[in-house]
């Protein structure tokens, strides 16, 4: 591969070599120049470029061009339809509308650092939203690099806003007792008792099947989840992490709770008859089809309205469950098992503010002994 130049006419041709293409055929682009010095310097420009293995195609991509074409290429075929729905909103939404006429060759570091600022200060976007959109960005163009379409990714020169550690907000152990005792009879008394005793995530409660449950033996498994992506949902899945696939023991008042709602399903199946729609789920309606996954949380959220409770996500009662475990004396890496993180890091993470509050407790006594 090399470039060339030679006099055509009054002007001169520049002759640009990229090798071969799948058939054999040798892949040339042409440009005229009107002066010997402009080819000279466009030929050694390649050849400097080649040599650095710099080297791509001049093409008029551009940006919305590329997004759409990793997504059809690569994202549909590799990604789950969560993901592939988050990528999709963030291209149509935002992506394209911003930076998406821009030849994808012409995209600078300064453009997408205003593109990140304007996500923060003018749309409002939390600094971690505008780090997934990084993180989209910077998949893209790495699969731009590997096709030759640019010669550097150049989100790898941007700076993105530093990543905010959410505290999740948790229920006291006597708030806890509380909402237990008023969720009795409900029809939120089983996630509640899933999420506030077994430390359940939303989409293990929505996922879990009775295929699951082994009431004898007192034991539940996680083996696959239920989520939702824009208007299906219904996308049933693996765990998100290979520790999220745990065995648990059922503890005696969740025990309680899923006999009683086991008896419930089976008294319904046998009131509606044809009209009652066996999915096998644990958390159902009436008619047995499963709760929306999103509506789970709306629910929560009316109930503790309706019963004038400190207003908290379904999820916070995991940090909840974490809290009061930790207290109790638990250890951590106990906790991290039973609740499914990736490592006993994510835990320690999550759960800063309880490893400062225990050790202010424990550092204590050491001025109590000095006092004395």
């Amino acid at each position: 591969m090399a470039a060339s130049f030679s006099k055509v006419g009054k002007k001169f041709r520049v002759t640009f070599e990229y090798g071969k293409d799948g058939n054999g055929k040798r892949i040339r682009k042409f440009e005229s120049v009107a002066t010997e010095a402009e080819a000279k310097k466009l030929v050694a420009e390649f050849n400097h470029n080649q040599q650095r293995g710099l080297l791509v195609m001049k093409n008029d991509v551009t940006v919305a061009d590329h997004l759409r074409r990793w997504m059809e290429l690569y994202v549909q075929s590799n990604c789950e339809e969560t993901t592939t729905y988050g990528y999709r909103n963030i291209i149509d939404n935002h992506m394209i509308p911003y930076m998406g006429a821009v030849r994808l060759q012409d995209l600078q570091p300064a453009m997408i650092q205003q593109y990140y600022n304007m996500l923060e200060f003018q749309k409002g976007l939390s600094p971690n939203s505008v780090r997934r959109h990084h993180a989209l960005l910077r998949k893209a163009l790495d699969f731009a690099l590997k096709q030759n379409y640019v010669y550097r990714n150049v989100a790898e020169s941007v700076i993105q806003p530093k990543r905010i550690n959410q505290r999740g907000k948790s229920y006291t152990s006597d708030q806890m007792k509380t909402l237990l005792k008023k969720v009795k009879g409900t029809k939120m008394e089983l996630p509640v008792y899933l999420a506030a005793c077994l430390g359940l995530r939303r989409e293990e409660i929505t996922g879990l099947r009775w295929e699951f449950v082994d009431l004898e033996n007192r034991i539940l498994r996680i083996v696959e989840v239920r989520t939702a992506a824009g208007d299906n949902n219904n996308i049933v899945k693996e765990p998100k992490t290979p520790r999220s696939r745990r065995t648990l023991h059922i503890v005696n008042e969740v025990y309680d709770v899923l006999v009683a709602h086991r008896k419930w399903q089976v008294e319904r199946k046998e009131l509606l008859g044809e009209l009652y729609y066996d999915s096998d789920y644990v958390f159902v309606r009436d008619d047995g089809k499963p709760y929306r996954v999103n509506s789970v949380s709306e629910h929560f959220l009316d109930f503790l309205r309706k019963h004038d409770l400190p207003r908290i996500r379904l999820h916070d009662l995991r940090h909840t469950f974490a809290s009061v475990m930790y207290e109790a004396g638990v250890d951590l890496k106990a906790i991290s098992e039973i609740m499914g993180h990736s490592d006993i890091g994510t835990t320690s993470r999550i759960y800063t503010h309880l490893l400062d509050n225990t050790h202010k407790k424990k550092l204590s006594v050491m001025s109590k002994i000095l006092s004395s």
